[in-house]
């Protein structure tokens, strides 16, 4: 297997980000034919992403670029091949210094090289009523700039279609763009994902019983004003394994099954989870770039 279909496979195991899928899936064809037409002038669009709070846009992002790097569909020159940087709301009585810092920013990861040429993961939360602004229509305007030398993929978590609907019409003005919704995995799947990262990999075992538990326990989070999606989801399973691991359970050569009288702690209606709806504060997005360099 070559490196562009593990980078595909990378993202087709992705959980409950099915429209993303679909639409790298569509790209790798559209890519595919494209090569049989070496004179046509047809690029692919950019994106608004759409995501519940948490929902992985950074681990996304990064098998997305990965993608596009291994099957050569944007040229890449950089010390990362994309970065993150979230853009502050400035009101239109103010000057607008974020071009100024966004624009630092891409001198930054250009290194050596005159531009940077990659992908720009933006975060517009902060305008998300605001896209009428003049200040944000400037914003626009600079990245359709460098539309032939940067991908966008500007991002939103929001879910009400009017909010995502009003960004889609204001950087549709100016720019090419397809919105991809990213669907926050089901409470059964995340039970799922943890039990395989982190229980599994340690010997310990969900039965039925106590992966019930916990999907009604992360169905009892989800929807709390500070879910901060998988930061929340790994901390429930890392506080499980720590107070299993008080209690003296430990695997065996057979490993150790977990029940879910095991996890009563955990419990929908446990002060841990009612405590955890509150506890993890929103994760915002600020300037990073990928660790791996070219």
């Amino acid at each position: 297997m070559d490196s562009i279909d593990k980078c595909y496979d990378a993202i087709m195991e992705l959980q409950g980000v099915d429209d993303l899928k679909g639409m790298v899936s569509r790209l790798r064809k559209f890519h595919l034919n494209k090569k049989k037409l070496p004179t046509a002038k047809v690029t692919q669009p950019n994106y608004l992403w759409a995501a519940k709070r948490g929902g992985g846009i950074s681990t996304c992002i990064n098998a997305f670029t990965e993608y596009l790097y291994a099957d050569k569909v944007i040229e890449f020159t950089g010390t990362a091949k994309y970065f993150e940087f979230k853009l502050a709301y400035i009101s239109p009585d103010k000057f607008f210094s974020e071009l100024s810092r966004l624009d630092s920013a891409m001198s930054e990861i250009a290194g050596h090289h005159r531009f940077f040429r990659g992908v720009a993961c933006i975060n517009i939360d902060e305008w998300t009523g605001h896209a009428s602004d003049e200040h944000f229509y400037k914003f626009i305007d600079y990245m359709a700039s460098r539309n032939d030398k940067i991908l966008m993929v500007f991002c939103i978590h929001a879910e009400d279609k009017n909010v995502i609907e009003s960004v889609e019409s204001a950087l549709s003005s100016r720019l090419r763009i397809e919105t991809v919704p990213l669907r926050f995995p089901k409470s059964n799947e995340l039970v799922e994902l943890v039990d395989s990262k982190h229980f599994k990999s340690q010997g310990f075992y969900l039965s039925d019983d106590a992966k019930s538990l916990l999907a009604d326990s992360i169905d009892g989070m989800i929807d709390g004003k500070h879910f901060n999606g998988f930061v929340t989801v790994e901390q429930l399973a890392t506080d499980i394994l720590f107070r299993l691991l008080e209690a003296g359970f430990t695997p065996s050569a057979n490993g150790c099954e977990i029940y879910a009288d095991m996890l009563s702690g955990f419990s929908r209606e446990s002060k841990f989870i009612k405590r955890i709806k509150t506890f993890a504060a929103p994760k915002t997005m600020g300037f990073a770039t990928a660790k791996e360099e070219r």
